[in-house]
């Protein structure tokens, strides 16, 4: 067996959704753990060319596990799956029938807008819902407490297309909110009376 990790060839991703983001800072989930850059991408099975992509992600991950162990050990801990055969991921929102593989890197990854320009935090365009584009590689994990397994590296994400909002989506000004006119007399008196009973609805 290879004395160093086995990495696999660089896999593209396209037009897949970005979920959990933590792209622009750090961050630690355990008191022991050292900070990470995460990300969860969300691939349909139903769909050929995600279909063919996730054929590429089990493929090269058999690969590198026969290069770094010489067989697939019993228990292999792996970062990819059908979400519906996870007990938690099957109740996330948008995870319902997707594959999804989780990535993450110690080093904060490149980040680009779809023309390859880079984005920062306030411009608000890489969000949890969203598609995008992103190229990732798999190494083995060979580690006295966490086991072994295949894990995936978060290199890069370039924006697509905007979908959904996972979780709290902000309220739209233009949907919700009315233009307000100063010059309009408003002939009825709404304004609130602090002096009316408390109790009145």
């Amino acid at each position: 067996m290879p004395s160093k990790t086995v990495t696999s060839e660089k896999i593209p991703l396209s037009v897949v959704r970005f979920s959990f983001p933590v792209i622009w800072k750090a961050k630690s989930f355990a008191t022991d753990q050292e900070p990470k850059f995460q990300a969860t991408f969300l691939l349909d099975p139903s769909d050929k060319a995600h279909a063919s992509m996730i054929k590429q992600i089990k493929k090269e991950a058999k690969r590198i596990v026969m290069e770094q162990f010489g067989e697939v050990p019993k228990g292999i801990k792996k970062c990819y799956g059908l979400a519906d055969k996870h007990d938690k991921k099957k109740e996330y929102d948008g995870y319902a029938g997707m594959f999804y593989i989780q990535t993450s890197s110690t080093t904060q990854p490149t980040l680009a807008d779809r023309n390859r320009n880079e984005v920062v935090e306030s411009d608000g365009v890489l969000y949890a819902g969203c598609y995008v584009n992103t190229v990732i590689t798999l190494w083995c994990q060979d580690h006295p407490v966490g086991g072994k397994g295949v894990n995936a590296n978060l290199r890069i994400v370039q924006f697509v297309k905007n979908g959904e909002a996972f979780g709290n989506t902000p309220a739209k000004a233009d949907e919700e909110l009315e233009v307000i006119d100063l010059d309009d007399d408003d002939e009825d008196d709404d304004s609130w009376d602090k002096d009316a009973d408390e109790d009145d609805l």
